[in-house]
């Protein structure tokens, strides 16, 4: 696949990479916590006959630098910017995309701007229960250098992986990412857990918008999308049989089928 990159300018100044792929209507993608944008390469593949996608590396991740006062208000600010920027170079509103923390960053970027068709959100992550002290640990294992426990931490004690799960991802080619990202991972935890909806908040959502789920997936996230529904408008959720939290990476042709057909209704 032959790859372009933009980078867009953040309203802080702050450039945001963003990498270019396929032919067809835009199609934005926005990346979860302890991944940047490659983490959609497979599923990009699928997608690219059918849609132009625009994969960013949210800040702190890949190319995009980090800032030193993180809100996830500013990850709302920067996928408007970045939905604005590629609307503006293709002429028209464009289809938005999120996994996880991902999906949180494109629900409150998606409030920001009129320049969405479609939005498609698997799985947001806002209101999770941590187990208590899991974020503390975290932060210990960071300040410690072992981004290894970090990462290993997230996916056992949230994610609900086995160690075989976790030693699987292990050898995976994304996981010097994952390990990268580990500085970014005690902020977004802590938003997760200290989230809470106030009411109309996202009542400025106009686009079509549908939530995946998966029906093999824990049930504090199963909850998280579940609330994230009823924040939107008009919302709706489909549930993935027989998938969890990763169906675009272990079933993508189907996931793809999913957002095309959503795209086109």
């Amino acid at each position: 696949m032959v790859t372009d990159r933009l980078d867009v300018t953040a309203v802080d100044g702050t450039p945001i990479a963003v990498w270019i792929t396929g032919r067809g209507p835009a199609f934005v993608m926005v990346h979860g916590s302890i991944a940047d944008h490659t983490t959609f390469d497979s599923f990009v593949a699928v997608l690219a006959d059918h849609f132009t996608t625009y994969a960013m590396d949210r800040r702190g991740f890949g190319d995009t630098p980090d800032v030193d006062d993180y809100t996830i208000e500013l990850d709302f600010a920067d996928v408007a910017a970045v939905v604005d920027a590629v609307a503006a170079r293709t002429g028209g509103p464009v289809v938005l995309w999120g996994h996880s923390y991902g999906a949180n960053c494109a629900i409150g970027g998606a409030a920001r701007t009129g320049n969405i068709s479609h939005l498609v959100v698997y799985e947001p992550s806002l209101g999770l229960s941590y187990p208590p002290g899991s974020i503390e640990r975290v932060e210990t294992a960071l300040a410690h250098g072992d981004h290894d426990a970090v990462i290993a931490t997230v996916l056992t004690d949230i994610l609900e992986m086995t160690a075989e799960d976790v030693d699987a991802l292990r050898a995976d080619p994304l996981w010097p990412v994952r390990l990268a990202a580990a500085p970014t991972v005690p902020r977004e935890c802590r938003v997760e857990r200290d989230w809470t909806y106030r009411r109309r908040q996202f009542d400025s959502i106009a686009a079509p918008t549908l939530l995946l789920t998966g029906s093999e997936s824990v049930a504090d996230i199963v909850g998280a999308t579940q609330r994230a529904a009823t924040a939107i408008p008009d919302a709706r959720i489909r549930v993935l049989d027989g998938h969890g939290h990763f169906a675009h990476k272990s079933d993508a042709p189907m996931v793809a089928a999913i957002v095309r057909e959503f795209v086109a209704s």
